[in-house]
């Protein structure tokens, strides 16, 4: 797998557990700037965009504590403990970042005047879906059973973890950035282009081979990863969003 929690944070020491709490804490700060900003919207779309952020970053925060602690968690009922691993930690997060971007590209669609289907997203969206769905029951279902254990790699988790993964990079760093480009609301267009910084961000560290990034380096680079997360929470706020008339002036 190209991520691996449990090979980057296996041994963390003293240090590398306070940045992680750190970590979780920012990360936390940005679901609770996010939730504070929905709860201020009247806009639906934005007020949507707003909670999925949080639940975003939540998921971010499990994924990393999980993949520290889970170690060091004593197996007594192995095949078991894969299962739920597989469904709570692996499909949760990969299935949640995918339902983000995909309903974020949706929001973006009619906010384009020629009302266009980028890369014939709506018929694209549901084989994506229709995959991440079938794996997030069959290899669950094979880990509790004994037949498949995630922990091993080769092809079975290749395709368990890397086409779900490789699902969220071609639609969070290559959908969306188009989808964004050709939207025409200032305010969702801001902020989907913060979130798809992020994106692109996470997709240049899976290409750079992050398992093998030091466990301290690796919690830093993350942690750095908040600020466009935080940054394209508060870009739903349209409190700045105003034009310049034909005469410099401001208006509506």
């Amino acid at each position: 797998m190209p991520w691996r929690w449990q090979n980057t944070l296996g041994t963390l020491d003293v240090v590398s557990y306070l940045v992680l709490v750190v970590f979780a804490i920012v990360y936390a700060y940005v679901a609770y700037t996010a939730i504070a900003i929905s709860r201020s919207l009247s806009n639906r779309v934005y007020r949507n965009q707003a909670r999925g952020l949080a639940v975003f970053a939540i998921l971010i925060v499990e994924f990393a504590v999980e993949g520290t602690l889970a170690p060091s968690v004593p197996h007594v009922l192995p095949d078991l403990v894969n299962a739920i691993q597989l469904l709570g930690i692996w499909f949760a997060i990969l299935i949640g970042f995918y339902y983000y971007i995909d309903t974020s590209i949706g929001a973006a669609r009619p906010t384009d005047p020629l009302f266009r289907d980028t890369l014939h997203w709506t018929r694209l969206r549901v084989a994506f879906w229709v995959y991440d769905i079938g794996a997030a029951i069959v290899f669950p279902m094979a880990a509790a059973v004994g037949i498949y254990d995630y922990a091993n790699g080769g092809i079975p988790a290749i395709l368990q973890a890397g086409i779900p993964g490789l699902i969220v990079v071609i639609s969070g760093a290559v959908v969306l950035p188009i989808a964004i480009r050709r939207s025409k609301d200032k305010t969702l267009k801001k902020h989907l282009s913060w979130f798809a910084i992020y994106m692109i961000w996470l997709v240049l560290l899976f290409v750079g081979g992050f398992s093998n990034v030091p466990n301290l380096v690796a919690l830093f680079v993350f942690l750095a990863g908040a600020y466009p997360l935080y940054r394209s929470a508060i870009a739903l706020v349209p409190l700045y969003n105003f034009e310049k008339g034909p005469r410099g002036h401001v208006g509506s």
